[in-house]
């Protein structure tokens, strides 16, 4: 089967997730056909039909020419005209199917979601319906409306990739019993499937990893623990947590719509779980995830890093997961309170994929110039438009625009033009 372009919503959906891993099949539509080159086709009964009415090929021609309003319109018509005839109720179904996948690649997922209702209304255990209804709940920023959705659509059509994605939505909602189960499914239906082998490896590691871990809950946080942890220092933390959280939704104006989890570790299993990079002091990835001494650091210093990857959880949600990792990194250093270093100099063609590149590097050395240049790029940003442009950006590339559809629209002048201008400044 060739593969769709609704693929990109899965993983894109993954991304808002914060999942660092891409799906590596397609997504299945069934039975369903679709063309060559990845666009999908929804097949009407009234195309196939000798006794098709007027109405249904006008319907046609409309959805196939895009206009979707007015194609459902001429399908509902015919439908009226025919009330018994199933082929005519499919098509009504299949027309505000296709009409809310457009939508949804478009990058507007509230309408998307009120127009596969509409075609579940007709068809309630549709499964192509379901889907599109739970992506689109992701896409929207409520993850947790996804959940009746897609778990629905897998008991009608099992499918690896829905399945992988509640798997990701079970395991950031602390319930790893559940992602366990789907991550099994896939796995003895296609054994090769590389996601899903290094996901249910991930799970299966925090499990043990948090095996009799405590939780305390705040109204903001679930901040789960060892029960021998240090009572003090995990208090010290959630205070920590707490002021963070003030003090980032006050400056980028974000509310979050549900508990943030926050995993403490000792260090060895911090390394162990996360395998992040040796440098790294702590984690998001969809949780935040500290390690912790038994002698916890200098209260600013620990303040420094709770507000660090606090911001990374504000960014994530705002961007709806397509920040760069330039702007996470630059913008949560900003946030922590941290000064750029007015002597940088960065010698050759600095662009922000080579910055992207740089922060990512296991090696500490060339990780630490990346976030240092991240740092100077941010704070210039804030220079040119204020915290409110740099909230805008993150709401554009939420919204599905490109970092470099976006910053003209922001900033006044396209990224070639600011990258141009900082290697005028960083370049010595």
């Amino acid at each position: 089967m060739a593969r769709s372009r609704n693929l990109r919503l899965v993983m894109l959906a993954l991304a808002l997730l914060g999942v660092a891993t891409a799906l590596a099949v397609g997504w299945r539509e069934g039975r369903r056909h679709e063309r060559a080159d990845g666009e999908r086709t929804v097949v009407f009964a009234s195309t196939r039909a000798h006794d098709a009415h007027l109405a249904a090929a006008e319907a046609v021609r409309l959805y196939t020419a895009g206009q979707f309003a007015r194609a459902c319109e001429r399908f509902s018509h015919a439908a009226a005209d025919e009330p018994t005839s199933e082929p005519r109720r499919q098509d009504v179904v299949r027309c505000f199917e296709g009409w809310g996948w457009h939508v949804l690649r478009e990058g507007r997922p509230d309408e998307a979601a009120l127009l596969f209702s509409r075609g579940l209304a007709e068809t309630p255990d549709d499964p192509a319906l379901l889907k599109g209804l739970g992506l689109a709940a992701v896409h929207s920023g409520r993850p947790h409306e996804a959940l009746g959705p897609l778990e629905r659509a897998v008991r009608a059509e099992p499918d690896p990739d829905v399945r992988l994605l509640l798997a990701h939505l079970h395991d950031h909602r602390d319930d790893p019993a559940k992602a366990i189960t789907h991550l099994r499914a896939v796995l003895e239906r296609e054994p090769s499937h590389e996601a899903a082998r290094k996901l249910l490896a991930k799970v299966e590691r925090e499990r043990r990893a948090e095996a009799g871990f405590q939780r305390d809950v705040t109204p903001r946080f679930v901040v789960k623990y060892a029960a021998a942890g240090d009572r003090e220092a995990r208090r010290a933390i959630i205070a920590h947590l707490e002021t963070a959280a003030e003090r980032v939704g006050r400056l980028l104006g974000y509310t979050p719509q549900q508990r943030t989890t926050v995993v403490l570790y000792e260090h060895d299993e911090f390394r162990d779980v996360t395998r992040a990079h040796s440098w790294a002091s702590g984690l998001f990835d969809g949780k935040i995830r500290l390690p912790v001494s038994p002698t916890l650091p200098p209260a600013r210093e620990l303040e420094r890093l709770v507000v660090h990857e606090y911001a990374h959880a504000a960014i994530h949600d705002l961007s709806r997961g397509r920040a760069p990792r330039w702007l996470h990194e630059g913008l949560a250093q900003v946030l922590e309170g941290t000064a750029s270093d007015p002597m940088l100099q960065v010698p050759g063609g600095l662009t922000l994929a080579g910055v992207e590149a740089l922060a990512g590097e296991s090696d500490p050395l060339r990780a630490r110039a990346g976030y240092d240049i991240a740092l100077w790029v941010v704070r210039d940003l804030l220079d040119r438009g204020g915290i409110e442009a740099l909230r805008e950006l993150l709401s554009r590339l939420g919204a599905g625009e490109s970092v470099a559809e976006a910053m003209p629209r922001v900033y006044g002048l396209r990224l070639t033009e600011l990258e141009s201008q900082w290697r005028r400044v960083l370049g010595g």
